[in-house]
């Protein structure tokens, strides 16, 4: 019983996944959304852990210092939208809940630091999401 139990220790800790459908890296790939069962780009989104999803706005955890996430640090960001390089000034809730996964290539998180000078903007402070979209 204690080899059982250890041996399903070890395979859930080396598939990399804390838990099924939980995003942690910052690049999440339209195949995998897909994969998971998502509809929208704002149900996955709901599920990364980087990032707080409100009724009205999401949120970096932790600001631009990835070391500082955790109980610690209740200091969060808000991020600006990007799809398709066309930047969403208004409503990104609204915005995400309309692309369907089936259209989706990939969600990149870019916290302020990461940004590409190409996609720097005022307000871009505090991160950017860019979804690429077929």
């Amino acid at each position: 019983m204690l080899l059982l139990a250890a041996g399903l220790a070890a395979s859930s800790c080396a598939s990399g996944n804390p838990r099924s459908g939980m995003y942690t890296h910052l690049l999440v790939t339209g195949d995998q959304i897909r994969a998971d069962g998502y509809a929208t780009a704002y149900e996955a989104l709901t599920h990364h852990r980087d990032l707080l999803i409100f009724e009205d706005r999401i949120e970096f955890q932790g600001g631009d210092d990835r070391s500082g996430l955790g109980s610690q640090r209740k200091h969060y960001t808000v991020p600006l939208l990007t799809v398709n390089g066309d930047f969403n000034m208004n409503d990104a809730i609204t915005v995400l809940r309309q692309i369907p996964a089936k259209d989706i290539i990939s969600i990149r998180l870019y916290y302020a630091s990461m940004i590409p000078p190409d996609l720097r903007r005022p307000g871009a402070e505090g991160g950017l999401i860019a979804v690429a979209t077929r």
